[in-house]
């Protein structure tokens, strides 16, 4: 076990597995723009990280399972806390130095949906053709499959509709209730027949 837990393969494999963890975890929903180069030296760093852990849990007299375990978790957290954390005030520290207000987002609308410092109460949704479909409070949609919606990276949206208002009329609600054979129904809506989309958020206390 000694001979495993210092060898060169052992720790490579573990530097690796531990970085992507990192990187996925740190960059869950926002990947999709990033090039190979990006992944690679985002997971060696992280990957740096938690091979310094590891090596200190050895030190430690830690064995073999537990400072493997224990540092894939702590890299999975280093991850966490840089989605929470790390990525906010590196942005603000960049604006306040003037090095660049670029956040990095590849589209404002990635920047909507990645955001998790507020609660989105509300949303509307107007199709091509003038229709406005609303989910009047998502906080009662919470606990419906898939609730309470889903914006997808495509700018597709699925929602399960309160009202619709045609163009030059007055908004109708829509039955939410379900049924107990059938259950809820839950409307998806392309893309490409959005031309607008709402929300009502507020601030997480």
């Amino acid at each position: 076990m000694n001979e495993l837990a210092t060898s060169l393969s052992w720790q490579t494999l573990l530097t690796v597995a531990c970085g992507y963890a990192a990187y996925f975890v740190a960059n869950v929903g926002v990947r999709e723009h990033h090039k190979t180069i990006d992944v690679a030296f985002s997971t060696a760093v992280f990957g740096f990280l938690a091979t310094f852990f590891y090596q200190l849990m050895l030190a430690l007299g830690v064995n073999l399972l537990v400072a493997t375990i224990g540092t894939f978790l702590v890299a999975a957290s280093f991850g966490g806390l840089w989605a929470v954390l790390g990525r906010q005030y590196l942005d603000k520290a960049l604006r306040r130095t003037g090095v660049s207000h670029n956040d990095d987002y590849p589209s404002a609308f990635d920047r909507l949906i990645t955001e998790t410092k507020v609660t989105t109460t509300q949303l509307s949704v107007r199709l091509k053709d003038g229709t406005w479909l609303l989910s009047e409070n998502l906080h009662e949609c919470r606990d419906l499959p898939n609730g309470p919606c889903v914006l997808g990276r495509q700018g597709d949206v699925l929602m399960y509709i309160t009202h619709v208002r045609k163009p030059g009329q007055e908004y109708e609600p829509c039955d939410l209730e379900g049924s107990k054979e059938w259950g809820h129904e839950i409307s998806y809506i392309p893309a490409d027949q959005i031309a607008r989309i709402d929300l009502r958020q507020k601030q997480k206390r």
